[in-house]
């Protein structure tokens, strides 16, 4: 490889010359001339990419913000597979109590996790 790349730098004319183009700055970069036999600096190292996985099953949850006093009631139901029994209990909250206004949610436990950045193929 040493031996093509010194022969193609004589061909252009360049004696010991190696011209390097360099993608930073959106692939316009000027040329950079580094003497032969000098590496070019290391690249700085590529973060690590964080990604979510999903690691169980979502669940519907409700929670009651009727204002009383000056205050939210803030009870909040158990957490279940279908949104159903959500529905459920906000109805019998609300016929036991006459609250009238609820919140409702999913939840999903998840984990981060972190992966090496993938390089690209050049």
């Amino acid at each position: 490889m040493s031996e093509h790349l010194n022969r193609l730098m004589c061909s252009c004319g360049h004696d010991g010359v190696l011209l390097v183009r360099t993608s930073e700055g959106g692939g316009t970069a000027p040329d950079v001339y580094r003497t032969e036999g000098h590496p070019m600096s290391t690249p700085a190292p590529t973060p690590p990419r964080l990604e979510i996985q999903i690691t169980g099953i979502r669940k519907h949850v409700a929670k009651c913000i009727t204002e009383i006093d000056g205050s939210e009631c803030g009870v909040r139901s158990a957490a279940w597979d279908t949104p159903m029994q959500t529905n459920s209990w906000m109805r019998e909250h609300a016929a036991d109590t006459g609250h009238k206004l609820f919140e409702k949610r999913t939840e999903e436990p998840v984990s981060i996790f972190s992966r090496p950045a993938q390089m690209r193929a050049q």
